[in-house]
């Protein structure tokens, strides 16, 4: 039943608007978790209303999101849907209402689903295009610009010629200039979308730069923009936006190279220590 309902999501009928988009990537993201959901909520993970949701599930030829929930729980095996409710410590502190409680549930819920993201196809074509791209330019604004810049300073241990670009200045000529085949770009963005991530993604395309993207459910176009696009869950708390869940993802996919690399990556941060201990940025 699970693979109907996936299939379904996927045609293009049912993806013409950009809430159309996000309610069918979405759903294709959590079916797991379903059990657990009601219009509403998904509704306001989404910042859309309930009958637009309504909306969605009746042109999937379902009345309602219980339906849809019938359907999957008589082909499923999923031990989610055998849940009947709190069975720790945790789950009695998030029925208590306890905000640390239900923040940290959904770290663990979003860390569950970056299991699944790392045995995609996406993935291991995002390790092979980090690997073998002759030069990596990596790129990120606002409130995750930051772990971007971390992502590019680690990924310069594995290997060479990797560099955060901010587009200070006015171009991003160092990426687009053509003057090197082979280059790759790794943008990441999520929720609010800054105004230069889909133009600078375009534009690197239109010069033969391989594009991989790293966004989150709420964004519509991540997949029409580049050669790759990695979805991680997005923030849904009640705070700000953490950053755990984004890091774990972005370690995880530091760790993959330097599995995939093996003794380049010794030989690299050898040399790298010993220039280190040369000009002294770290105490001996």
């Amino acid at each position: 039943m699970a693979q109907r309902i996936l299939k379904l999501l996927q045609d293009e009928a049912l993806r013409r608007s950009k809430s159309d988009k996000l309610i069918a990537n979405y759903l294709e993201r959590n079916i797991a978790d379903l059990p657990f959901e009601t219009a509403k909520s998904i509704a306001e993970r989404l910042e859309l209303s309930p009958m637009t949701v309504g909306r969605f599930l009746r042109r999937m030829g379902f009345d309602g999101l219980d339906q849809l929930k019938r359907e999957l729980r008589r082909g499923s095996s999923n031990p989610a849907w055998q849940v009947k409710g709190p069975v720790d410590r945790l789950r009695e502190d998030i029925s208590g209402g306890k905000l640390l409680a239900g923040l940290i549930q959904q770290q663990i819920d979003n860390l569950g689903q970056i299991y699944g993201l790392t045995t995609s196809a996406e993935w291991q074509q995002t390790i092979e295009a980090l690997v073998g791209a002759s030069e990596v330019y990596v790129a990120a604004y606002q409130n995750v610009r930051g772990i971007a810049q971390y992502f590019a300073s680690q990924l310069s241990y594995t290997r060479p010629r990797v560099q955060f670009v901010d587009g200070l200045n006015g171009t991003y000529a160092e990426l687009l200039d053509g003057s090197v085949s082979g280059r790759l770009l790794f943008l990441h963005d999520v929720r609010r979308f800054a105004s230069k991530a889909r133009p600078l993604a375009i534009e690197a395309r239109r010069a033969g730069v391989k594009v991989v993207m790293i966004t989150d459910e709420f964004c519509p176009w991540g997949a029409e923009v580049s050669d790759i696009c990695l979805v991680v869950p997005g923030s849904h708390g009640p705070l700000w936006d953490g950053a755990a869940t984004i890091t774990a993802v972005l370690d995880l996919m530091l760790s993959n190279v330097i599995v995939v690399l093996g003794e380049e990556v010794s030989e690299r941060v050898e040399q790298l220590t010993r220039l280190q201990d040369i000009f002294g940025d770290f105490e001996t």
